[in-house]
């Protein structure tokens, strides 16, 4: 009788963090009445995609038995999702700010 492995749990978690992120996103943007523009909507996808591999690589890595690995794949992978955020989150508080004054 083989052990049951609970590493599908933490994948799921991350669906529904992402999901989640994801309605709200959505739900912020439709009350402030904001659309995104062509690279907003780069940035956005961008940001996913690399906190999905920076999810799968930090979970891969401690059943891998490596977790000096994996805290160092947040380290390297979530700064760049950090400055994305970031550059994503003044654009559009510029926009929704000249949008408020006109």
């Amino acid at each position: 009788m083989g052990l049951v492995s609970w590493i599908w749990f933490w994948y799921v978690l991350v669906g529904f963090i992402m999901g989640g992120g994801a309605v709200i996103i959505r739900n912020l943007l439709r009350s402030s009445q904001l659309k995104l523009v062509w690279y907003e909507w780069i940035l956005m996808i961008i940001s996913y995609a690399l906190f999905l591999f920076m999810a799968q690589t930090f979970i891969a890595s401690f059943q891998e038995f490596e977790p000096k690995a994996a805290w160092f794949s947040v380290i390297f992978i979530g700064i760049p999702i950090l400055l994305i955020a970031v550059v994503l989150f003044r654009s559009l508080k510029k926009r929704y700010t000249k949008k408020l004054n006109s």
